[in-house]
């Protein structure tokens, strides 16, 4: 028939066929979006790093009205000069110790990375048994898919990682945990 070339097949969607075998849906979008916008703004940058350059300003603009103020206190006599230069300094130094010594932290905020991971490296990675039982199931199904591991570093330190399972253009989440606490995980139909 000369039309059939025009109805296509029905695509495979081989994710979503081996969660109907091993009957679980997926950790939803949706939780996993929420999820990261909440830690994000959880592990934000501190209030100091946010106005760094209005703190910055403010502090060593301080330093001649330090100085000034105490000119003032003392009459502006000979010797108040002295002093007025002696307070500005001593406001400096302790400018510098609060900062220097890290009393006020400049503390960027989290930021999500992902990375591809192999079902072998699950268990040096801490995934949750549950949840790393799942990806090895399904990826064995569909051998060409992905582990994707996501997670919120800060300075080097992992705070909250998610597994995604990727093939083609199709993306499942597995499970998000935190430490040992499992926090979202497929759900069995």
């Amino acid at each position: 028939m000369p039309f059939d070339a025009l109805v296509a097949p029905p695509r495979q969607n081989a994710l979503l066929n081996a969660l109907d075998i091993h009957r679980v849906a997926p950790v939803s979008w949706a939780t996993l979006v929420d999820h990261k916008l909440a830690q994000q703004e959880k592990f934000g940058p501190s209030f100091w790093f946010r106005h760094q350059t209005k703190v910055s300003i403010i502090l060593i603009g301080a330093s001649p009205v330090v100085g000034t103020v105490v000119g003032a206190l003392q009459g502006f006599n000979p010797h108040s000069s002295a002093l007025a230069v002696a307070s500005s300094f001593m406001w400096m130094c302790l400018v510098a110790m609060l900062t220097g010594t890290g009393l006020i932290k400049l503390r960027a905020g989290a930021s999500w990375q992902e990375r591809c991971v192999t079902a072998f490296e699950l268990d040096e990675l801490r995934v949750p048994r549950q949840i790393a039982t799942v990806a090895r199931s399904i990826q064995r199904m569909v051998p060409d898919a992905e582990l994707v591991l996501g997670e919120l570093k800060r300075h080097e330190a992992v705070l909250d990682p998610y597994l995604v399972l990727e093939h083609r253009d199709q993306r499942i989440c597995l499970g998000i945990w935190e430490d040992d606490k499992v926090i979202a995980v497929p759900t069995p139909r």
